[in-house]
């Protein structure tokens, strides 16, 4: 039985939670009696719940750090697992050496799912780059640099590495090539990543992971969730609550959202729903933003969030119920695309524009930082012209895409007869 061990999955944001339903399901198909997977998650529990896989907390975890309530109980959490690093690069020295020093009870399952395994993969997504904090950035790190350093097979997979910007681009920098040029193949899901690897001996480029997943059939999809209570158009959003500060301040994107949504509202008589893509256990994560955003329209009752803390899988099928959709969140724009709805992209960095290139629609996207109320809405006004013609134009190009991106599938089970 080969032993696959998916490391760092950010289990509180559907997308990356997506990218764990999708290996899961391809890698199965591929190979289907010799394959067991195990995953190391940011809310193991949920991941055991959600993946039906074993499950531990990621090598270096700041989920409780995180979600400390107090001061004194945040310094608690950071100085336990800030001794953890500490002692588990004396735990690996001395395992060298032949001798065991034993393992903290806290991260036995972890440290068991590491040993256990034949290779270990970094899952697809956006881990190295400072749009994420630098303890983010080390935790993924150390997490592939620990399965070196035990003699792992390791695999960064379907990647969009960079940008480095801030206090701490450099150094996030370099730990992101050294590591790259550490393990044993790179993927990564878009040729801008390139920038940053493109002298490592090991990288390719493939796509984006979960367009590989099967998109949810239509009458599925409304068995899940039944959106269409009237003959609107329904106009399908999801925002950005974090990176929109990198381009300008909370008022100026809350405006510039509200704006959009009066004008799509009042011009074609369309109801707008808001799908977050965020888990609520973080301040409310995307939602708190969305609300501002309604409470700034001047037109009542015509926007609504959708109710709920849905998985990947249904938030998908309910991307692929609205006539035409507006996606910021990376994923989000996976499901529009990969279902054959009229995607517009609000991009936030390149990787959206490449994964709309990629169908044909880089015309149908706009970038966060150059967000503008009339040039959105002349966009909306060719896709919704349009609309049939992109259907079938997304559909027949995901068919090429798809190809790209199990290619990550067969690279990765490769590294098992190595």
């Amino acid at each position: 039985m080969k032993k696959l061990l998916i490391i760092q999955n950010y289990n509180a944001n559907k997308g990356d939670s997506s990218v764990i339903h999708t290996m899961k399901n391809t890698l199965k198909q591929a190979d289907p009696d010799d394959l067991d997977i195990a995953v190391t998650s940011y809310d193991p529990e949920k991941a055991v719940e959600e993946y039906g896989l074993d499950a531990a907390e990621w090598i270096v975890n700041y989920r409780n750090i995180k979600l400390a309530k107090g001061k004194k109980d945040k310094i608690k959490h950071t100085l336990k697992e800030g001794s953890w690093i500490a002692y588990s690069m004396v735990w690996l020295l001395a395992r060298k050496l032949g001798v065991d020093l034993g393992v903290p009870e806290f991260k036995r399952k972890t440290i068991d799912l590491y040993l256990n395994s034949e290779v270990v993969v970094l899952p697809g997504g956006h881990f190295f780059t400072n749009f994420n904090g630098f303890t983010t950035n080390f935790s993924h790190f150390y997490g592939l640099l620990f399965a070196t350093l035990l003699g792992k097979r390791t695999m960064i997979y379907a990647e969009t590495i960079g940008p480095f910007f801030g206090p701490f681009g450099k150094l996030t920098r370099r730990m992101t090539r050294f590591i790259g040029k550490t393990v044993d193949l790179v993927t990564v899901r878009e040729k801008n990543s390139l920038k940053e690897c493109s002298d490592f001996n090991n990288v390719q480029v493939t796509a984006e992971s979960v367009f590989a997943l099967e998109a949810a059939d239509p009458e599925t999809a409304k068995e899940l969730v039944d959106l269409k209570k009237t003959d609107k158009l329904l106009v399908g959003v999801t925002i950005h609550h974090i990176y929109w500060k990198h381009y300008f301040n909370r008022e100026k994107y809350i405006s510039l959202m509200a704006g959009i949504f009066d004008r799509i509202t009042r011009e074609y008589d369309a109801e707008i729903l808001i799908v977050p893509m965020e888990l609520s256990m973080h301040e409310g994560g995307d939602r708190p933003i969305a609300r501002e955003m309604i409470d700034a329209m001047t037109t009542e009752g015509t926007v609504r969030i959708l109710e709920g803390d849905l998985d990947p899988i249904t938030t998908a099928a309910v991307i692929a119920q609205t006539d035409l959709f507006i996606g910021t969140k990376t994923h989000s724009i996976v499901y529009g695309l990969k279902s054959s709805v009229p995607t517009i992209s609000i991009s936030y960095q390149q990787k959206s524009n490449e994964f709309m290139d990629m169908f044909g629609m880089l015309d149908h996207a706009i970038n966060l930082e150059d967000l503008d109320v009339d040039r959105f809405m002349d966009i909306f006004a060719a896709v919704y012209k349009n609309r049939d013609g992109i259907r079938r134009r997304q559909t027949e190009a995901l068919v090429r895409v798809r190809e790209a991106a199990l290619k990550n599938n067969s690279l990765l089970l490769g590294l098992f007869q190595e």
